[in-house]
This record gives C-alpha cells, structure tokens and sequence, in this order.
C-alpha cells in the first residue's frame, strides 16, 4: 500500500471516530441532577399552596356569652364556618377611644385567635369600610360583637392587649343582625356545647365541660427530598459540601449556612453578615413572600406566633392543631429573620397522605380538666388550653407512617405540652415523638 493511501485511509478513521465519539456525546443523559442548571433550581418547589394573610390568621376558639353563661359550636368546622360569614359582615364608623370600666353585656360573641396579631391585620382578614393600619402598637388576640337590641345593630370591639385602649365599630346589616340573634336562640340545641371559664391564666380560656371521643388517625405520608430542599436553601449548590453527620442525617455547608436533614425534618442556619439598614416590612410579610416562593405551605399551617424578627406556624388537622415536641419539630415551620435576610429556618418535611387506619379516643372532659390545671401551681402562666393531635412517626414492616392522637394540651412559655393528670409532675408529661 502506498504511504499516501495509507495516510488518507487512516485520516478517513479518525474523522469517523471523531464523529462518533461526537454523536455520543450530544445524546448522553447524566442519570443526576446538573448542579448548575440554574434554571431548573429556580423552578424547584415543595407542591404546597400559596398563602394570604387571611389564610393563616384564623381563630382557635369562638364562645358565645349570654347571661354569664358560655357556649361554642360542638365542631370546630362549623366554628370555622361561622368566621368565615362574619368575615363579610361590613364593619363602619371605626374609632379609637380609651377603654372604660367593664360593662356587663347581654349577649356577645367572642372570637379568639392563638396569638396576638397587630390590628391593621384586620384590614385584609375582615370587610372593613376603611383602615386599621393608623392603629400602630396596638395588639389583639380577640375580638367581640355584641348584640344591642335597642338599634338592632352589632357593635364590634377590639381591645388592646394591655387593656388600656379599644377600637369600636359597627355593623348596620339587619341580615346580619338577624343571624347572630338566631344563633342565640339555637345555644341549647345539640350542635353546641356549654364551656367553662378557666380563671387565673393568662388570658380568658374556656374549656368544653362535658367528655369528647375523637378519632386518632394513621396516614401514609410524602417527604420532601433532601435535593429539592438544598436546591431552595443554596443560590449555588455547585459550592455546597455534603457529608452524613449520622445514619439517615444530611448536613449540606457553605462558610456562612448550614442545613441540616434528619427524621423528616430540617433545620437551616445562615450566620452570614446582614444588612443593617431597616425594611419596610413586618416579619410576617417577610415570611409570607419567602415561603410562598418555593410553594412550603405543605399542609393546612396557621400563625402559631411572632415577635419583631420570629415567626412560627402550626399545623392543623380537622381544625385542630398538631402537636410534635421532638428535636426536629414536625408540626412547625418556625423562621428568624434579621432585617431582609433569613437567619434561620426549620420545618416539617412531612406532607399527609391517605389515612390507612382509625380507632376511637374518649378524652378527659372538660371538668377533670379544670381539675388538673388548677391543683398545679403555674396557672398564671398557661396562655392557651386546646385539644390538639399528638404527631409520632410509626414503623411497620410495610414502611414509616404518621399517627395522628388526640389528647388535651397546654400551652405554657409558648410550649406545649399534655395536660397532667391530678397530682403529677407537669414535666413528665411533656410529649415527644420522631
């Protein structure tokens, strides 16, 4: 063979080869996630739903007052149900004045709220006729519309949480005049229940007197993956490191975060230095919009708490809230902010599924209750009485579920923890679960 020949035969190979080698190139498929394409990390989200105000400041306990006597709907679906036809009652003539002496009232009802809120949340929460947002430094956990029957009219009340001033206004509506008066004529029948009121706590409480049987409940459960979450938490995960700190723990660091996973839950942490220039807004709205951007709303959460750079959600179920005192909380999203960054962020990576199983729970009543409270000796300091859902991970041969138990809570030092039994030490009843 020619020298010639042979080079151009072996030319013609390394072009093929070089195609290809090319060809193969183009249609290979990486079997992981690109850490740089930006792109789909934007796009990644926890498949919950987008949040307004008025979705997660809602009310824990509404109580009709007549006559010295107290009552609430025996479900707190239709307590729920109730809110939401009053939340279009149209509220006028708002006013600021100082609070005067109590007054005996004749027939009023109480909506309660888990926590203090500023009143200029009202504005997006309730119909009113003009703002509440000049009223600056002033806090609610409740407020009262009460029948007065000279004018047929309903006179609404929010007073201060120190008690010193209040905001009046008025509903003009006959129809919804009407309809409260009905409700007050309804309070012996079968869908309401006579409550009791615990004196000497923080705040006015009442507790149904009468026993509850509820259904505790099992579910198959969805956890959101550990990827989708370092996808959210670093702008670059291309610069993340990762290691197992312990078996079924993920810590992912950069110099200034660090999150990490374990037991379905996660805790985030970001030291680095902030802004010091101050933001328009409040906490809440920080919170609000940065959950909202990764759609981390997974389940039925409400605003649990809040100071000026914390904030914290509940979750619910069936109206009632859940309860998981474990280290890595599964019944919470909890943030810290300072200025316009997040400092700290730890959730529940748990989304409820199908309900595999049921059984029936017969509770204390509210009389054994009022008991138990009131032979402990920190009462001034209990802030809330609830039924709520204890939250546990189970574990079978098929897999992890969910077991959802109802029992009674308190809530103390913004802790919750199972109301004890007579005679026994409060401590020893504190629930935890993984």
């Amino acid at each position: 063979m020619k020298l010639e020949t042979a080079k151009s035969l072996l030319l013609i190979i390394l072009i093929g080869t070089s195609l290809v080698l090319t060809f193969g190139m183009w249609n290979y498929q990486a079997e992981y996630r690109p850490l740089n394409d930006v792109e789909s990390i934007d796009e990644v989200d926890l498949g919950g739903e987008e949040q307004e105000i008025s979705d997660l400041v809602k009310p824990n306990d509404v109580v009709f007052k007549m006559n010295g006597e107290f009552s609430s709907y025996k479900e707190p679906e239709d307590s729920m149900q109730f809110f939401e036809d009053i939340r279009q009652w149209e509220l006028t003539d708002i006013q600021r004045n100082d609070l005067e002496e109590d007054t005996e009232s004749g027939a009023e009802v109480e909506i309660i709220f888990p926590t203090e809120v500023p009143l200029s949340l009202f504005d997006t929460i309730l119909n009113v006729d003009s703002t509440l947002t000049n009223n600056t430094n002033f806090y609610v956990d409740r407020f009262s519309i009460e029948l007065q029957e000279e004018e047929e009219v309903l006179h609404v009340q929010f007073v201060s949480a120190d008690r010193e001033e209040v905001v009046e206004g008025t509903i003009y509506s006959r129809t919804s005049y009407d309809e409260l008066l009905s409700i007050f004529g309804e309070l012996t029948e079968d869908e309401y229940e006579e409550k009791q009121l615990l004196t000497d706590a923080a705040r006015d409480i009442y507790i149904p007197k009468e026993k509850k049987a509820l259904t505790s409940y099992t579910y198959t459960f969805d956890s959101i993956e550990a990827v989708d979450i370092r996808n959210i938490m670093f702008s670059n995960p291309n610069v993340v490191s990762v290691s197992e700190t312990a078996p079924g723990s993920i810590m992912y660091r950069t110099d200034n975060r660090q999150l990490n996973i374990a037991g379905y839950g996660m805790r985030f942490i970001d030291v680095a230095e902030r802004n010091t220039e101050q933001v328009d807004n409040s906490v809440l709205q920080q919170s609000l919009n940065n959950i909202n951007a990764h759609r981390g709303f997974t389940g039925d959460y409400r605003l649990e708490g809040f100071t000026e750079d914390s904030i914290a959600y509940r979750m619910y179920q069936f109206e009632y809230p859940v309860v998981n005192n474990s280290y890595m909380d599964l019944s919470t999203i909890y943030q810290e902010w300072q200025n316009d960054q997040l400092s700290k962020y730890n959730r529940s990576l748990v989304s409820l599924n199908t309900v595999v199983n049921t059984s029936e729970k017969e509770l204390r009543s509210g009389e054994e209750i009022m008991n138990s409270i009131q032979q402990n000796e920190n009462t001034a300091d209990i802030q809330d009485v609830q039924i709520a859902y204890r939250l546990t991970i189970e574990t079978d041969d098929n897999g992890d579920y969910v077991l959802l138990e109802p029992n009674w809570y308190q809530k103390v030092n913004n802790s919750w923890s199972v109301v004890p039994e007579p005679n026994t030490n409060t401590q020893q009843n504190l629930e935890g679960g993984s």
